[in-house]
């Protein structure tokens, strides 16, 4: 199996894309602050999804996207909160975008500390 049949790849992917288009069109002050952390912090996920099918230890890569997961979902709260935003919807479909990671993540670790 390669990567881009992940459905995890997948939602990275659509995350990273969806975050791209909406910092795209936040306000000067915001997509150089906290809308450049949420894209940096979506590209790393990404990169951590696409990377965990070529390591050994899957176990350590993954406990790092489930970390950067967290530290995401923190992320968009936080823009939320001072209004980076242009509407509750786009913080309503990110928000559930990093959810969904986030189960799968944290799935996929949980399988991968059972096989052990």
């Amino acid at each position: 199996m390669n990567n881009q049949e992940l459905p995890l790849y997948k939602a990275t992917l659509d995350f990273c894309v969806y975050v791209d288009t909406i910092v795209k069109n936040q306000e000067k002050y915001h997509k150089y602050g906290i809308g450049e952390e949420l894209r940096r912090n979506t590209r790393e996920m990404f990169y951590v999804v696409n990377r965990v099918m070529y390591v050994r230890d899957k176990e350590a890569s993954l406990k790092a996207l489930v970390e950067k997961c967290d530290e995401t979902k923190s992320i968009l709260l936080l823009a939320k909160a001072i209004n980076a935003f242009k509407s509750f919807k786009q913080f309503e479909h990110s928000s559930g975008m990093a959810v969904n990671i986030c189960k799968q993540s944290q799935a996929w670790l949980k399988s991968v500390r059972v096989s052990k």
